[in-house]
């Protein structure tokens, strides 16, 4: 193999958060083992369609999350429309996004000393 997933992965800005249509679990026992060896913390929101091909793999992928935000719908491995309740689930996970951000953004400015930042 001419390049090396973790070698890939240590070059990626860290990931804040993840929404994931149609997505399946990697199979490859080597990538798999180093891929799920924790559970992902990453908020993330997985849409799973009743008549997708990859449903089971996706199903498998959601339990390697903590807390997943999850969409089903009706259709097979495409972008879906939201209804009244797959909106509801997905405003949710935006709302967790917007707290964590400004979580963040409070954090940040505490670690900045008030005496430089008036200076």
């Amino acid at each position: 193999m001419p390049w090396s997933l973790g070698l890939a992965l240590t070059k990626v800005p860290k990931i804040k958060y993840l929404i994931i249509i149609g997505g399946a679990k990697f199979l490859s026992p080597t990538v798999a083992e180093k891929a799920y060896a924790n559970k992902i913390k990453c908020p993330s929101v997985h849409f799973l369609g009743d008549n997708d091909f990859l449903k089971t793999y996706g199903e498998k992928l959601v339990e390697s999350y903590v807390d997943p935000f999850i969409i089903r719908h009706p259709k097979g491995h495409t972008v879906p429309r939201l209804d009244e309740k797959s909106l509801e689930v997905m405003l949710r996970f935006l709302d967790q996004i917007e707290e964590t951000a400004e979580a963040e953004a409070d954090h940040s400015s505490s670690d900045v000393d008030e005496q430089e930042f008036f200076l």
